[in-house]
């Protein structure tokens, strides 16, 4: 669980969508670089862009839509410290 309401209620992000594409293999001894950057933010969720590479040479790229919701499962809204970590001030 993640502090991402601004301490009203303990909350975590689930993955609600996801647009995958496998470019090349990695095998196992590989040492690769994931990066992710927030390509949108709603109240409760962010679209983030995945991408995995070796060697700067891209192998994996994804789209991923998560929501943060609570405990019980209800989307809350992403507290303003989270969204000015994320670049959406």
């Amino acid at each position: 669980l993640i502090d991402g309401t601004g301490g009203r209620e303990p909350a975590a992000f689930v993955v609600r969508r996801m647009s995958l594409e496998y470019l090349k293999p990695a095998r196992i001894d590989d040492v690769l670089e994931v990066a992710t950057s927030v390509k949108e933010m709603g109240a409760a969720s962010l679209i983030l862009d995945q991408r995995i590479t070796r060697g700067g040479a891209p192998l994996f790229e994804a789209t991923v839509t998560v929501v943060l919701v609570s405990v019980s499962g209800k989307p809350l809204r992403i507290a303003q410290e989270l969204r000015a970590a994320c670049g959406g001030g």
